[in-house]
């Protein structure tokens, strides 16, 4: 009985210690971050009731506002305010932390992060890769189960609140996202901790494992990553099928400066598919976020033969022009060619601007990979090739919308109290494809689903890729 009693009042005690630890946010400084978001989101955000009603989404914040408690923790607070960004159904919208997970310089060198590479495959999150603990090696593919006793989905289903990365109802890329950022994802909601208790089945042997993994210094984290993105490109060609196919790998349209080498990347592979006389071309754009739309057209200019567009429509709120901006956006938004419409303006400039293929462009055969994560202007590209019915894509449904972008550029609001960093996208983008063609609910579909297997994975092959070859081969030229 005693044993009992010490073993309650010590939970109790580490309850209570915690409970102190947290900060806690009174009634008054929750409505007016409530407010806040409120004011914010409703009036300059492009596409609030776009995929839900604008309605819905104002009775979600006046029963916040209505059954508000004393006092809460910010993470209380995250799980009220989340779902209204969820609801919205824009990938482009979302709510970050902003505190600090540690000090850089007085805990660099601690372990702290979790350390094993994971993907999500089929909703089983898998070792990217083997994974050395110095006694024996977890081989890539074995499939993670628990953490300290706290199960992988409860653990995915959380840090899934913190990414977006999907339009419409198609929900499952939003998970992708979160587990591909899974050692940031698990510090914010689980803590940082010198090791970590792992439950997983054994790729090899099948068999239940039970290993405690310690932890990775941010320091030793951050360096292994740079050592990682210098050989890093967004953009390589090769052949593949014994030299008979083009292969073009997209991982990126991000306009930073490496992408003027990837630039130059798909030009020269243009030029060697016109000198090795190649009639066969895959694009794949898998696990690829996005980026600017100008590279967008560094790309379907090598595809098309006639003038075309890729945004037939651009339009910002009125309400932004009184927002507080940066010196980039106060150029942008006020130099731009615009019309008023109700309470849009419409840019003129962007709105229905053809643009020129290149002069002896690419004619072959083409296919197109994608699947959940290819998102943004990775989900456009797709979109306009199907539009166009210039390719075939093969692959799974996109996370991006076949129709449209909430996106360009983004105003970020920190909520003046809780501290919460949210995401609005500025501009609307409408695609120049046709409306009826899909659901404006679901990404952009494959002509031909062919799906990344946990085999593949494990076995080092691809029979995405694979299926594509063997597709271009047997296809009419």
């Amino acid at each position: 009985m005693k044993y009992r009693f010490f073993i309650w009042l010590f939970l109790f005690l580490c309850s209570f210690l915690t409970q102190a630890q947290e900060t806690y946010f009174q009634k008054e400084q929750l409505k007016h971050d409530i407010e806040q978001l409120q004011k914010n989101l409703l009036s300059i955000h492009p596409g609030i009731d776009y995929f839900t009603n604008k309605s819905a989404i104002e009775q979600m914040f006046l029963d916040r506002l209505e059954s508000l408690p004393d006092s809460m923790t910010r993470m209380n607070f995250f799980d009220i305010i989340e779902p209204i960004i969820d609801t919205i159904d824009c990938g482009h919208t979302n709510i970050r932390f902003s505190h600090k997970l540690y000090d850089k310089k007085d805990d660099g060198d601690k372990p702290l992060i979790f350390p094993i590479k994971v993907l999500l495959l089929h909703n089983e999150v898998l070792l990217k890769e083997d994974f050395n603990i110095g006694s024996s090696i977890i081989p890539k593919g074995s499939q993670i189960l628990s953490i300290d006793s706290v199960s992988i989905d409860h653990i995915v289903d959380q840090m899934t609140k913190y990414h977006r990365g999907a339009d419409g109802d198609n929900h499952y890329p939003e998970r992708l996202w979160a587990v591909r950022t899974f050692a940031d994802g698990y510090a914010r909601f689980f803590g940082l901790k010198d090791d970590f208790l792992i439950d997983l089945i054994n790729s090899e042997s099948g068999k239940k494992q039970t290993y405690t993994i310690n932890a990775i210094a941010p320091k030793a984290l951050r360096t292994q990553s740079k050592t990682e993105n210098k050989s890093y490109m967004p953009v390589t060609f090769k052949t593949v099928d014994d030299g008979k196919i083009g292969l073009l790998s997209m991982t990126s349209f991000s306009n930073k400066s490496l992408f003027k080498k990837s630039k130059k990347i798909i030009n020269k592979a243009f030029k060697e598919m016109k000198t090795k006389n190649l009639d066969k071309l895959i694009i794949d754009v898998r696990n690829n976020g996005g980026g600017a739309i100008k590279n967008i057209s560094n790309l379907t200019r090598h595809l098309m033969d006639e003038e075309y567009l890729i945004i037939k429509e651009s339009s910002f709120k009125k309400a932004y022009l009184d927002v507080k901006k940066s010196l980039f956006q106060k150029l942008f938004f006020g130099l731009a060619k615009k019309e008023a419409r109700g309470e849009d303006y419409y840019m003129t400039r962007w709105n229905k601007k053809k643009i020129k293929p290149k002069k002896k462009s690419y004619k072959g055969a083409l296919t197109i990979l994608i699947n959940g994560q290819s998102y943004s202007a990775a989900a456009l590209t797709p979109a306009v090739i199907k539009d166009r019915q210039r390719g075939t894509l093969i692959g799974e449904e996109a996370g991006g919308s076949y129709h449209l972008a909430f996106a360009g550029t983004s105003k970020y609001i920190t909520l003046k109290n809780s501290k919460f960093r949210i995401r609005i996208p500025l501009i609307s983008l409408i695609y120049d494809v046709d409306e009826e063609a899909q659901s404006r609910r679901d990404g952009v579909t494959p002509d031909i689903q062919k799906i990344y297997t946990k085999e593949d994975l494990i076995k080092g092959t691809d029979t995405v890729l694979e299926y594509a070859i063997e597709y271009l081969n047997n296809s009419k030229s």
